[in-house]
């Protein structure tokens, strides 16, 4: 059994949409993605980013549930059930954000690193790499020090 089931997701999004009377670039706009990522959803290509779907649940005026399901519910959701499908969802997003951090932070500190080494290597003490290290630690001052007082 197939659990999310991606063109019954995109015809409940378009079906709602042309009821709403909007364009595909109308819901985009909104949501802050190109008109060609709306029209993938719709045609069952492809599923919402983690991170939209709960805006776009909101935005079609669907709960979350409904849009996993793709389709209406008639009877009621339970607010708890809902209220969980959020919190995966938001925690599923926040997992994603941390993890492109994490990343952008290894790039960061690979860059000063060859920014040293080549400074070293070649004698040449460029104030590109010492710009790059007081970057690095102002960063880190501002979102893990500075942000828990």
């Amino acid at each position: 059994m197939k659990i999310l089931n991606p063109q019954k997701t995109g015809s409940l999004i378009a079906t709602i949409r042309k009821q709403q009377n909007r364009t595909q670039q109308d819901l985009a706009n909104e949501l802050g993605v190109s008109s060609a990522a709306v029209s993938k959803w719709e045609r069952g290509i492809g599923f919402p980013d983690v991170s939209l779907v709960e805006p776009l649940a909101t935005s079609l005026g669907i709960t979350i549930a409904e849009l996993f399901k793709g389709e209406r519910i008639n009877d009621s959701v339970d607010n708890e059930y809902e209220s969980l499908l959020a919190d995966v969802v938001k925690v599923s997003v926040d997992e994603i954000t941390k993890k492109k951090k994490i990343a952008n932070w290894i790039i960061a500190i690979a860059v000063a690193v060859l920014y040293l080494l080549i400074s070293v290597i070649s004698n040449k003490w460029e104030i590109t790499w010492v710009v790059w290290i007081v970057y690095c630690f102002y960063r880190i001052f501002t979102e893990y020090i500075y942000k828990k007082y």
